[in-house]
């Protein structure tokens, strides 16, 4: 009698635990980073705590509902919410509606709740160009496919840019250029398209006086140790006062006025002070297990779509956390940009955990072993494996000849 058991079993398990882990380790670095800072405003040093295990509380409960619900469904929301997102983000530009902090208005506020669309963008974009590239990989450098691809990334990519948050934008060109790459962009296309986005990355980047100094105090922060410098030069002593095990959990020392936001962007810097070197190593280790993962279900997704989905959550966090951590340990110019999981932010860890949620789906859908999509070469055909007996070796061909690979001109959708 051969034993069923539950569909269940065929969610990536290490990914799930992977995400819950740095999820909790997360709450517990807010409520160190940000303790001081809430006792000063709101006097109660729990306040920042109560908020992210909240918001980490609706967030899996997110990814629970988007572990369930059939990947290809996305398809049908594709559209209504890229111009849903694309309504938010303009109107957090408007005066009076978007709220803004430290000369940037990147939140829309009902009350105590707060929203940042530049979050929802990054999934927005993922869901769109998974379901627009995913039936059309055999046209991807026509004109109907190419433009809407690079109409909508820029849109979004401006409306980042004008709130300023240049640091999210440089993540949403990155993960739509890796989808492209990925749904089988031409190499010439796709490198005079990195080449007029790295152009345009530069630009922007000059092209206001803070920024400059941030490109220019990147090389010696110790040339303006008090202004420009400050955070990069903060962030470096966070990690240098953890020595190896770090001064432990809560009794950091940089977190208290010297490390601008402790509790948000530089809150690797603080984890480095408290945890040491072997807790920036462990958080390292859990990003690449996830790198690990997502690479995985994405090669063994039933269809490009999957595929798709898959690799552009995958690029998204691990991209994202690679840049914050570059920032904190100086190898990167600073922007402001938050470490997945782990900053407190509401908007960013429950649209985090949604798309793990959609990343654990196509895992699921996908099964438990690696089935080969077909291949795609960059002349716009597809490749089909041999057909293999149990034993997984290559059939033979008629009367003994060699193993026959079948050639399609139509790419599975």
């Amino acid at each position: 009698m051969r034993l069923r058991l539950p569909r269940t079993t065929s969610y990536d398990l290490v990914l799930l635990l992977v995400v819950v882990a740095l999820t909790l380790l997360g709450i517990a670095m807010v409520f160190s980073a940000s303790g001081i800072r809430a006792l000063d405003t709101v006097d109660d040093p729990r306040y920042y705590l109560g908020w992210q295990a909240l918001w980490a509380s609706l967030g899996l409960v997110g990814m629970v509902a988007a572990m369930r619900l059939d990947y290809h469904r996305y398809r049908a929301l594709a559209v209504p919410l890229v111009v849903i997102v694309v309504a938010l983000l303009v109107a957090v530009l408007v005066p009076g509606v978007g709220v803004r902090a430290g000369g940037a208005a990147r939140w829309l506020r009902a009350g105590a709740v707060g929203l940042q669309p530049a979050e929802l963008a990054k999934l927005a974009l993922i869901v769109y160009l998974a379901a627009w590239f995913g039936p059309r990989r055999e046209r991807l450098g026509s004109i109907g496919v190419f433009v809407p691809f690079v109409v909508v990334t820029g849109v979004l990519a401006a409306l980042t840019v004008a709130e300023p948050d240049l640091g999210t934008a440089i993540v949403l060109v990155a993960i739509a250029m890796t989808m492209y790459f990925i749904a089988g962009a031409r190499l010439r296309i796709f490198g005079a398209l990195a080449g007029l986005a790295l152009v345009s990355v530069l630009a922007v980047a000059v092209a206001q006086p803070y920024r400059l100094a941030r490109l220019v105090t990147f090389l010696d922060p110790w040339s303006d140790p008090k202004g420009a410098g400050f955070q990069a030069i903060q962030s470096l002593y966070g990690l240098a006062l953890g020595g190896v095990f770090g001064e432990g959990l809560g009794a950091g020392r940089e977190k208290f006025g010297f490390l601008p936001a402790p509790y948000t962007d530089s809150i690797f810097a603080v984890l480095g002070d408290e945890l040491g070197l072997a807790g920036t190593l462990v958080v390292i280790v859990l990003f690449f297990a996830i790198a690990y993962r997502g690479i995985a279900i994405a090669l063994r997704a039933k269809d490009s779509t999957g595929a798709l989905l898959a690799a552009g959550v995958t690029t998204w966090l691990v991209f994202q956390a690679w840049v914050n951590m570059a920032v904190v340990a100086s190898l990167v110019p600073m922007t402001g940009i938050t470490l997945p999981f782990i900053s407190y932010g509401g908007s960013s860890l429950c649209v985090g955990l949604i798309a793990v949620g959609i990343l654990l789906n196509v895992g699921r859908e996908a099964g438990p072993t690696v089935s080969r999509a077909p291949g795609r070469r960059r002349n716009g055909r597809s490749y089909q494996p041999a057909a293999r007996d149990r034993r997984g070796a290559a059939r033979p061909g008629p009367r003994g000849a060699a193993p026959v690979h079948r050639w399609s001109s139509r790419a599975r959708g």
